[in-house]
């Protein structure tokens, strides 16, 4: 946990950085002695693997001197933090503060997924979470929002990475529908170019669209679509299509340009390392969540 939270608090594509922390659970990263015997090279070349380019050698250098901060002052296990901070929240992000790369940040990142397996840290929402919280019903009262998940820690965990998915959600179906709409107003004046045209976007408006509803995403669709699992290639996908309804009719150019600036907002996302794709948005893996603290 400390690791993903150390590599997306750079400001870096999501998909990278996520493909990053697979490939140092693949090759047994996770494992703090592994980690500490690993070499610098090492480390590097696992980054360079895992498409982490941009900031490889700092963070090869950062993971090094994570596994040496738990090593020597936690002895090889980072729970003895948790056990010196006597279960105060406040006195943990001072103490976890002091692993070198994990700012503020990475610090409210860590804390999202680690009250999961510390308790005493729940009830946690990062602050823009927390605003999303706030404007999607659930309100700023973390211990009001903990007693409604019955206390448990693990949903908490859940609550504070999924709370983007609710706008997302919301904008995909709305996406989804103005392509729809888009789609069927080819067919008029109708030629076979724009009924063609007007089928295919018909298709990718309802599979936007369905994907909201599904409580698991197949994997032929992360297989053969996989570029809408990232915040990058959705907001692609979105300004291609919305390039395809920009003529001819005012309505078009509305849903056109609709879908467009949704998808640019999608391309700004992905380089705010504060916000994860959600759930229905991020490639189907089984290394997701699988680091140790």
């Amino acid at each position: 946990m400390v690791m993903d939270a150390m590599l997306k608090s750079r400001p870096i594509s999501h998909d990278l950085t996520q493909r990053a922390v697979n490939k140092l659970i693949e090759v047994g990263y996770h494992d703090i002695r592994k980690l500490g015997e690993s070499s610098w090279e090492e480390r590097t070349m696992v980054l360079k693997d895992g498409g982490y380019n941009r900031y490889r050698e700092q963070g090869a250098t950062n993971l090094g001197d994570l596994a040496e901060f738990v090593n020597e002052k936690y002895d090889g296990d980072l729970n003895n933090l948790l056990k010196k901070a006597h279960n105060d929240r406040d006195e943990t992000r001072k103490l976890i503060k002091e692993i070198k790369g994990l700012g503020d940040l990475g610090v409210d990142l860590f804390f999202n997924n680690a009250q999961a397996v510390w308790p005493s840290l729940a009830p946690f929402i990062d602050g823009r979470s927390l605003e999303t919280a706030d404007n999607v019903g659930l309100g700023t009262d973390l211990d009001a929002i903990y007693a409604d998940l019955g206390r448990d820690s693990m949903n908490m965990s859940r609550l504070a990475n999924g709370l983007s998915a609710a706008s997302t959600r919301i904008v995909n179906i709305a996406v989804g529908v103005l392509m729809v709409l888009g789609g069927i107003s080819q067919f008029f004046p109708p030629s076979m170019s724009s009924i063609i045209v007007g089928i295919y976007v018909i298709l990718f408006g309802l599979i936007v669209a369905g994907l909201e509803f599904l409580p698991n995403v197949p994997d032929y669709v992360y297989r053969y679509a996989s570029f809408l699992f990232s915040f990058l290639g959705r907001g692609a996908f979105y300004i291609f299509v919305g390039c395809l309804l920009l003529h001819d009719l005012i309505l078009r150019y509305i849903a056109g340009s609709i879908i467009g600036f949704i998808g640019l907002g999608y391309l700004a996302l992905e380089f705010i390392p504060s916000i994860e794709p959600p759930s229905n948005m991020r490639e189907n893996d089984q290394g997701w969540g699988a680091e140790q603290v």
